[in-house]
């Protein structure tokens, strides 16, 4: 190195931009076993359902959880985490059991949540006071009112439609049946017994409304005008996840996750047998005039925008999002180009994982949990897996290899989100960069 001004080096000038951008590591509030072991184990119990209600894989709740109890106690610690059960266990005396079947969609308790996990991670935050801010966390109130909660989510919908199906005609569909499924969804919310049904009720009264509308002006395959709509009753997150953990051996937590992912696409399937029951069957159409490759860039802001929303995401991260977002539908449609379809999810997932991981360690960025969840909404392999499953349904089409192409798109996405996440941690492991708050995200 040389000097280069003002007597300082170029290595101490790097690593005073590096400074000022990166978070601060906290520091550990005290030595393990300050802390009553029940105290301790209570706080695991806390995080470790939080983080399991916002979507998080088994194997890495697991490994969380592990790494903060390291910080508060020296005894041997057993944690066994479900996809809606969690035991921890303490040495002899500190036991603890949760079980939760809610899950939540929203972007900043994640956020929070992961925050929570950091410090804890660090030692930087006491039981009583972890418990406290976890609970405040759960019970967060979307940022967004039910009104722009459901205009976001058309918004949304619009967006995907633009990835997945981009033509002129069918964009007022898409904005039309996502404003109805947005309100199907959002009236339901007050009434959790209803969530088994929501699917099968969605699918009914959008596939009945855009038979009509396809009759009239779309043209479009009835699957490909319905799904877009449908991505919030997906269980897109639910079959990546559930295949990341079989691929982690975790065959509980993943087989019933796949269970209830196909269970979920067997509902919708359901709704949309109904809703052609009652509308009638469509009439082949001659597709219609597809948007320019423009469309892929402008439905990243549009997505960008409406997830924003829809999804509750933390004050100032919209760029953020966008970026996350950006990152996994450009590699996405990149590997498009040289690999089929089914498997450029893989590359998404895969540049997706550590750009969110890095990124999270930027002062003005929120945790990497919130922008992972984003690429992951964006990257819809439940949208592919409910188009070949009706299909099939149907009889239309060659439904054993539609089928195979769903599974290979949904392992695609969770073995890229499984190797970029090992080899990040692999390499960040053994090089001396500086560690952000929830980097074990």
């Amino acid at each position: 190195d040389h000097p280069c001004g003002h007597g300082m080096t170029r290595r101490e000038r790097r690593q005073r931009i590096i400074d000022a951008l990166r978070k601060d590591q906290p520091a550990p509030l005290n030595s393990p076993d300050h802390y009553n072991p029940m105290e301790v184990a209570a706080m695991l119990r806390d995080i470790g359902i939080a983080l399991v209600e916002v979507a998080q894989p088994t194997p890495v709740v697991e490994a969380r959880l592990q790494q903060i109890a390291s910080r508060y106690t020296s005894e041997a610690v057993r944690v066994v985490v479900l996809p809606t059960m969690l035991l921890i266990q303490i040495g002899e005396d500190g036991y603890q059991i949760e079980g939760s079947t809610h899950s939540s969609l929203q972007l900043d308790a994640a956020g929070r949540i992961d925050d929570i996990a950091g410090l804890a991670g660090a030692g930087a935050i006491s039981p009583t006071d972890a418990i406290k801010a976890v609970n405040a966390a759960r019970n967060l109130r979307p940022r967004f009112g039910s009104l722009s909660t459901i205009i976001g989510y058309a918004v949304t919908t619009v967006g995907f439609g633009m990835v997945i199906n981009p033509t002129w005609a069918a964009l007022p569909g898409y904005l039309l049946l996502g404003l109805v499924v947005g309100a199907v969804v959002q009236m339901s919310r007050p009434f959790p017994s209803l969530t088994p049904v929501l699917p099968t009720i969605a699918a009914a009264i959008v596939t009945v409304m855009a038979i009509e509308f396809v009759d009239a002006t779309a043209n479009d395959g009835l699957l490909r005008v319905i799904s877009p709509a449908l991505v919030a009753t997906l269980p897109g997150m639910s079959l990546t996840i559930g295949a990341m953990e079989l691929a982690s051996s975790q065959i509980i937590s993943g087989a019933s996750r796949l269970v209830y992912g196909m269970s979920q696409l067997a509902l919708l399937v359901f709704g949309v047998s109904i809703g052609v029951h009652i509308a009638g069957e469509v009439s082949p159409q001659t597709p219609s005039a597809v948007m320019g490759p423009w469309s892929l860039y402008l439905a990243i802001v549009v997505v960008s925008l409406g997830l924003y929303v829809y999804l509750s995401a933390p004050r100032g991260s919209l760029w953020w999002l966008m970026a996350a977002i950006g990152v996994a539908l450009l590699a996405q449609a990149a590997a498009g180009t040289v690999m089929s379809a089914s498997h450029s999810g893989f590359v998404g997932a895969i540049v997706a994982v550590p750009f969110a991981m890095l990124a999270a360690r930027i002062k003005t960025s929120p945790p990497a949990i919130v922008m992972m969840l984003a690429a992951f909404w964006s990257l819809v392999p439940g949208a592919l897996s409910f188009e070949a499953v009706g299909e099939a349904a149907a009889g239309g089409g060659p439904g054993a290899t539609s089928l195979a192409v769903t599974g290979a798109a949904i392992l695609s996405i969770a073995l890229g989100t499984l190797v970029g996440w090992t080899v990040f941690h692999t390499i960040d492991a053994r090089l001396p960069w500086s560690k952000g708050l929830g980097h074990q995200s």
